[in-house]
């Protein structure tokens, strides 16, 4: 959730969810609203069932991804992966809470001990002194601790066909929000389509 956002232009589909979904999703779906602000709770079952959250895709690849790992009434713990370089992706886990019934805020949680990196050429993990190299520019230039953003959505459609799920995030940095800060996600309920997503740098 936390990392540079790209202007995208999608398309995206609208058809009314169906069969593939499971149906406690299905029942968010149905009285959900394209374009409509969402609450808290219909988010976090979403977050519960996707099996992937993919951030501005582009033929199969994400910006940044989420897997929600936990998620409680107020408190959520996710792990999060993306390209650091050209040559290393990275994955870590962060935590944030839910507010007003609306938003997604992080709590400046330092999630650089919990990094992991990988070789983007042949997806082997960096481990030992190297890993530690990237942790420590990680946390000279990333600053986690002093991030408080947060975030909302609105409900964009449903694909059955495709079992996604599609949404608007809208960022906030001390309470402002720029819509060129906006970010299309693409929520794949599809086990095998979703562990297929890359990351493009």
């Amino acid at each position: 959730m936390r990392l540079p956002l790209l202007s995208v232009a999608v398309l995206v589909a609208s058809t009314l969810p169906g069969h593939a979904f499971d149906t406690e999703t299905a029942a968010v779906l149905e009285r959900l609203k394209s374009g409509k602000l969402m609450q808290a709770g219909d988010v976090a079952l979403l977050m519960r069932n996707a099996e992937r959250w993919c951030y501005n895709e582009q033929e199969g690849n994400c910006a940044w991804s989420d897997i929600y790992l936990a998620v409680g009434d107020s408190e959520i713990r996710y792990e999060i992966s993306n390209p650091w370089s050209e040559e290393i992706d990275i994955s870590f886990v962060d935590t944030l809470v839910f507010r007003d019934n609306r938003y997604v805020c992080e709590i400046g949680f330092d999630w650089v001990p919990s990094v992991r990196a990988y070789d983007r050429s042949d997806g082997n993990a960096i481990e030992g002194r190297a890993l530690e190299a990237i942790r420590q520019d990680i946390s000279a230039h990333a600053a986690p601790t002093n991030n408080s953003d947060c975030y909302d959505y609105f409900y964009r459609g449903a694909d059955e066909g495709q079992e996604v799920v599609t949404l608007l995030q809208r960022q906030y940095s001390d309470g402002v929000t720029d819509p060129a800060n906006d970010a299309v996600v693409t929520l794949h309920f599809n086990a095998e389509t979703a562990a297929d997503l890359g990351w493009y740098w």
